[in-house]
């Protein structure tokens, strides 16, 4: 699945992230896009649970238009 975050600015907020989901999952496998604002994420957990995740990390994902379950 995709999000695209869009307050994500830097390699240290992909960190972040890569930290708050494997948290929650820890076999989640991420694809951090910086400059397109995309995180892919590989998780059997549910989308919401993987959104909180990120939130929780302080950001606002968005379900991109191009993900698919």
């Amino acid at each position: 699945m995709e999000f695209e975050v869009k307050d994500m600015s830097c390699g240290g907020c992909a960190s972040a992230i890569t930290r708050a989901v494997t948290d929650v999952d820890p076999a989640a496998r991420l694809d951090i896009d910086v400059s397109t604002k995309i995180v892919k994420i590989d998780s059997a957990l549910p989308q919401q649970q993987l959104a909180a995740a990120i939130e929780a990390a302080g950001f606002h994902p968005a379900v991109s238009p191009s993900s698919v379950d």
